[in-house]
């Protein structure tokens, strides 16, 4: 359930986002069947934010077509940069099941009238008018001008079941098409704008000065353990830097261990300010390490038709390092929107364009590489390090697709989300937590309570922490532990029990101040079956673990008091449990007393 109500949240906020004057998205909250309609309509605002990149909610309202003879097409978009024509048609479910399970009807796929509305036919097969809407898709597309170089393609918002793609092929004119049905809506609508990595760069163009330039670009082949690599080194317009970044965003941080709401939480940022601000000359060109960028290929033009000015075009390009150079290019641009030339102009960026080779995908132990040699600005602290590894995608996804949660691998990486209130802060994992709990869970409760972050996020303890990517619902389980223990802290302190009357009756001792590591490596202990830590099930396996647990650990505690090898935390005044729960018998006695109990 969670991520279809995280879904919810997302198209509620997209409702928001129009004016008053639109009243079909702002109904009264008791109207089921015009909430349903207005969530539908967002639905598409959805695809058309993320997948189109428009973040305008009028220009998404013009595209939208649906209604009556709408010739099967909900909504259209024409992207003259990049060739290609969107024609969409969505089914929005209005409950969960249905929106996971539910297929578009070959009725309904028969509707769409592809080839009659891009001949610009007035009429649909059955010799009604199409709708003004369609009336004006088909204007625009008349005005196009080299048609024949675009990409069209269907769109289809919602599950299809049983159809081949003959068939499907036969249903839509013989046209391209694309499916995202419930899976890909959660991975490739929901969580890339809850991460504000919608927006991909699949290609940037930038203009480049040539004036006073014998050479625009030093081109090498550069031969690694890794493989061979085209290396291009040239200097482009600080302007151009600041308005992409300014449009990307995450977007272009992917493989970078910040992203960019911590790219702003930096002194740096004032040094490399200043160095733009205050100068008028181009000595940041000199002065600044420059930008290095993984991309898959590179195409530069000197004969673009203007004096002294080329074009470079990057497909899919990632930058690795000089993340905080081009976060403070963007910032100054903000700063300076309207008056751009007064701190810009002249003023160029060195930039070391890494070109991967074909059909070989990045490595996650080279680019760590590269983002060690070159990141000498700033320094990159160990949890950041591990943010890009494999294993780390890998448990993110899991996560979210069995439980709707969000592991922040990158620190602040659901800003966005936060921010423009698609996600609850509850649903955001803290890394830090995620791997103390789990360390815990396989019976270290001692070194997770005592250990810093960055002693954990060390590559040595990390790899033997965070093993296998197939642990996630034990990792998730830990973490879940650790969530509740809060919880209960909080509560205890406050006497606000509501749905955990069942543990009123519990001594806790010193269980939630001191021993919440302990506590979760005693559920360690427990024999918990694989089908007990499926979906929603996982809370209540987590809070009747814990009871189980915590009724017996005012036992535990006057036990441990009593031993031998315990008797070091004897002070004045009682026993140390503090120090306890960080030394070095409570592993052991944990083992010792939970296998007996």
């Amino acid at each position: 359930m969670a991520q279809y109500e995280v879904l919810l949240k997302v198209l509620d906020k997209l409702r928001e986002e129009a004016p008053e004057e639109y009243k079909s998205y702002h109904p009264n909250a008791n109207d089921t069947e015009k909430l349903n309609a207005a969530r539908s309509k967002a639905y598409i605002h959805l695809f058309l934010k993320v997948k189109c990149g428009i973040t305008s909610f009028k220009m998404r309202q013009s595209c939208i077509t649906e209604g009556s003879q709408d010739g099967g097409i909900d909504a259209y978009f024409i992207d003259r940069e990049n060739k290609k024509l969107y024609l969409i048609q969505s089914k929005f479910r209005t409950k969960e099941d249905n929106f996971t399970a539910k297929s578009i009807s070959a009725d309904d796929l028969i509707e769409i009238e592809v080839n009659r509305i891009l001949k610009g036919e007035k009429t649909d097969s059955s010799g009604k008018e199409f709708n003004s809407k369609i009336q004006q898709l088909q204007k625009e597309w008349s005005e196009v001008g080299d048609q024949a170089k675009y990409n069209y393609r269907v769109y289809l918002l919602g599950n299809v079941k049983k159809l081949t793609d003959e068939q499907l092929r036969k249903l839509l004119d013989n046209c391209d098409y694309e499916i995202l049905d419930f899976e890909r809506s959660y991975n490739e609508l929901v969580f890339p704008l809850c991460s504000g990595t919608y927006y991909d760069p699949k290609e940037i163009k930038i203009t480049i000065n040539l004036y006073n330039k014998e050479q625009s670009t030093l081109k090498q082949k550069i031969t690694t353990k890794y493989g061979d690599y085209d290396v291009r080194i040239i200097f482009v317009p600080v302007e151009e830097v600041a308005e992409i970044m300014l449009k990307y965003k995450n977007s272009l941080l992917k493989y970078n261990p910040r992203n960019y709401l911590t790219l702003s939480e930096n002194k740096v940022n004032q040094e490399i300010r200043r160095s733009i601000v205050d100068r008028s000359n181009n000595e940041f060109a000199v002065f600044n390490n420059g930008i290095t960028i993984l991309t898959d290929s590179f195409s530069l033009s000197e004969t673009t038709g203007k004096k002294y000015e080329g074009q470079l075009i990057l497909t899919n390009p990632q930058i690795i390092n000089g993340g905080q150079t081009a976060y403070t290019l963007a910032s100054i641009s903000e700063e300076y929107k309207d008056s751009p030339d007064e701190v810009f102009k002249g003023k160029e960026v060195l930039f070391k364009i890494i070109v991967m080779p074909e059909e070989k995908e990045p490595e996650t132990e080279f680019i760590e590489k590269l983002s060690d040699a070159t990141n000498k600005q700033t320094t990159v602290d160990e949890a950041d390090r591990r943010s890009n590894l494999s294993i780390q995608v890998k448990i993110q996804s899991n996560i979210y697709n069995e439980y709707g949660f969000f592991y922040e691998r990158k620190r602040g990486e659901f800003y966005n989300g936060l921010q423009s209130k698609y996600i609850l802060p509850s649903r955001i994992i803290d890394r830090y937590e995620f791997l103390r709990a789990y360390h815990a869970l396989k019976g270290n409760p001692s070194e997770a309570r005592q250990k810093g972050k960055e002693t954990l996020f060390k590559i040595g303890n990390f790899n033997a922490i965070i093993d296998s990517s197939s642990s996630y619902k034990r990792m998730f389980f830990s973490w879940l532990l650790l969530r509740f223990l809060y919880t209960l802290e909080q509560r205890v302190s406050k006497n606000e029990w509501e749905k955990l009357e069942e543990f009123k009756k519990l001594d806790f001792g010193f269980s939630l101040r001191y021993g919440k590591m302990a506590v979760i490596s005693a559920v360690g202990l427990i024999d918990t079956k694989e089908e007990e830590l499926v979906n929603k099930r996982i809370f209540e396996t987590a809070q009747k673990s814990l009871l189980s647990v915590l009724e017996k650990w005012k036992k535990f505690e006057d036990t441990v008091r009593r031993k031998e090898e315990n008797k070091d935390y004897m002070i004045e005044g009682g026993f140390d449990l503090d120090n306890y729960y960080k030394g070095r018998t409570v592993d052991s006695d944990i083992n010792e007393f939970y296998q007996k109990h």
